[in-house]
């Protein structure tokens, strides 16, 4: 993802998390000082958010986590932030262009993130790479780092974990490969 994508999406995601701390009233009691901590450790954490929708899964009918497994197209079918004993759905709070994307990983490396469906305006196509790692129990994408929690041959469930002001969060997104 070129920085202008990655920028409007970081500031998408901040957005979606300051929403839903407002609702449980948590943001409004917290002072601006922190206020601006709270909006720079969220930048970080939708950052790992956004990379964890730009993972990949398998092209062919194998379930071993292989580069040519792996490559293939997916759609996002489930977003969800764990934080202090809550679970965010951030899933059913994107607007309908962003929840039909589609990431494609191709078997060379690059990666096309795809504004599928109801587009968004501005469009978000981008382009980027992503690797497997050694022990392949990691998949790299625009630099960031997901762990693969589970891979079927069909779903790839990656997660990343963060800590936002010294709470531990874990960050899980599932694609499902076309």
């Amino acid at each position: 993802m070129d920085i202008f994508s990655r920028l409007i999406t970081f500031t998408f995601f901040y957005r979606l998390i300051i929403q839903y701390f407002r609702r449980i009233k948590v943001v409004d009691s917290i002072k601006p000082v922190f206020m601006r901590k709270i909006s720079i450790a969220s930048i970080v954490f939708v950052s790992f958010l956004v990379i964890n929708g730009c993972s990949k899964s398998s092209s062919s009918s194998g379930s071993a986590k292989t580069v040519q497994n792996l490559s293939g197209s997916y759609s996002i079918t489930a977003l969800t932030a764990y934080l202090s004993g809550i679970t965010i759905n951030l899933f059913d709070s994107l607007p309908p262009c962003e929840r039909d994307n589609i990431i494609q990983l191709n078997s060379t490396g690059s990666a096309h993130f795809i504004d599928a469906g109801v587009v968004c305006v501005p469009t978000s196509d981008s382009t980027g790479s992503w690797s497997l790692s050694q022990n392949t129990d990691t998949i790299y994408v625009a630099g960031s780092a997901s762990y693969i929690k589970s891979w079927d041959g069909t779903t790839l469930v990656l997660t990343n974990q963060e800590s936002i002001q010294g709470f531990p969060v874990t960050a899980t997104t599932t694609l499902l490969k076309k």
